[in-house]
């Protein structure tokens, strides 16, 4: 692999990408689409699509609405709840930074971040209720780490995948430190190139990771920079991937899954009106699920890669193929010709196909009218 870093190294930004796809291919064994077993759920080809709901902001810090969000998540039908464990003072260097965000019902709305994160702290006694909510609902938990003390934190909690954000795809000693648990890695794209991509699978795996999960992101409302063919990226390199949306643009979801998401992500909160970030754009618990069932409706109507007709096409084919009929009188005897038929509804009949490949040249079995249909079995 130090090889192919070096060559991959001499090639321009714009190139590197695509060399190092090449080659990764090139010396991948297995290029068919991956697993990767999150609890006693396997992720990927040919099994349900991984929902979570993303109660990272919406919990507010507040360990009961936390244990509400989580219950009502179970009730809608989740395979996980998401958080994100944070400590303001040790990811902020800067604590004067200010976050403007919109909410539904007070307008824009502008805090200290450090203050903000501040509010979204538990402790470790909190986690630990926070965890055994969840597994009490038979769902899982995933928490994203934000800073290199949240790993020992979330280890303590024998979680089944690490999780980072975008923002933290740099922040290479962490992730290092997270794959000594040897567990898969869950991460959101957004900031990422294919090239970095690559080398955070890795670094990540020589530090004794298991195998990755991307969701594919992005922070921009421009259509045009979305970017959802990476989709074919990620199935060329046989990885497990999702997406995880930045808003409620659920049309956006129902396309991934076509493209191939096998993990989806929605915010899911109480309440939109909420004065607080993030409420504004997550679904309220009827939306939500409502979202669900529509996800799983284009997940059902993917069916298999086969083009076959449906049973309701194969029955109508009766009715609304065509059927060879007489245009004018024959005898008995007579060469079954061409330009003695023409083809009409319905298709019980003999079909075009069958009389090209099969009767032109034959003898009529018996005189036949003009108007009458031609049918196997006729004397």
């Amino acid at each position: 692999m130090r090889a192919i870093w070096i060559l991959v190294s001499n090639t321009s930004k714009a190139e590197q990408g695509h060399v190092m796809i090449i080659l990764y291919l090139a010396l991948k064994k297995d290029q068919t689409m991956a697993h990767v077993q999150i609890g006693d759920r396997e992720i990927g080809e040919g099994r349900p699509i991984f929902i979570m709901a993303d109660l990272g902001l919406t919990n507010g810090g507040d360990l009961g609405r936390a244990k509400e969000l989580i219950a009502v998540a179970a009730d809608i039908g989740v395979d996980a709840v998401k958080f994100q464990m944070i400590e303001a003072e040790r990811l902020l260097g800067d604590h004067s930074i200010e976050y403007t965000y919109p909410t539904l019902a007070h307008g824009p709305r502008t805090e200290n971040m450090l203050e903000m994160f501040k509010g979204l702290e538990f402790s470790d006694e909190e986690w630990a209720e926070i965890v055994a909510t969840a597994r009490s609902h038979g769902i899982d938990i995933i928490i994203t780490s934000h800073y290199e003390g949240a790993v020992a934190r979330c280890n303590s909690l024998d979680l089944t995948i690490n999780k980072i954000c975008t923002w933290s795809l740099s922040h290479r000693r962490m992730i290092e430190m997270l794959a000594e648990n040897g567990k898969p890695l869950m991460f959101d794209t957004g900031t990422i190139t294919q090239f970095e991509l690559l080398k955070l699978e890795d670094i990540y795996r020589k530090a004794g990771g298991g195998p990755l999960i991307v969701l594919h992101d992005f922070h921009t409302p421009e259509e045009e920079d979305m970017n959802f063919r990476a989709f074919e990226v990620y199935r060329q390199l046989g990885m497990v991937a999702g997406y995880t949306p930045q808003g409620r643009s659920d049309w956006l979801d129902y396309m991934s899954v076509g493209l191939g998401a096998k993990v989806l992500e929605k915010r899911l909160t109480l309440d939109r009106n909420t004065p607080a970030n993030g409420h504004w754009k997550a679904h309220e618990p009827e939306e939500f699920k409502d979202w669900l069932a529509n996800v799983r409706r284009c997940e059902t109507a993917l069916g298999r890669p086969v083009v076959e007709p449906t049973r309701i096409d194969r029955r109508d084919t009766k009715l609304y193929y065509k059927s060879a009929f007489l245009l004018r009188d024959v005898e008995a005897g007579a060469p079954i010709r061409q330009e003695d038929l023409e083809f009409k509804r319905p298709g019980h009949g003999v079909s075009s196909h069958q009389v090209t490949e099969r009767l032109v040249g034959f003898p009529y079995p018996r005189a036949f009218k003009a108007g009458e249909m031609l049918e196997w079995g006729q004397d």
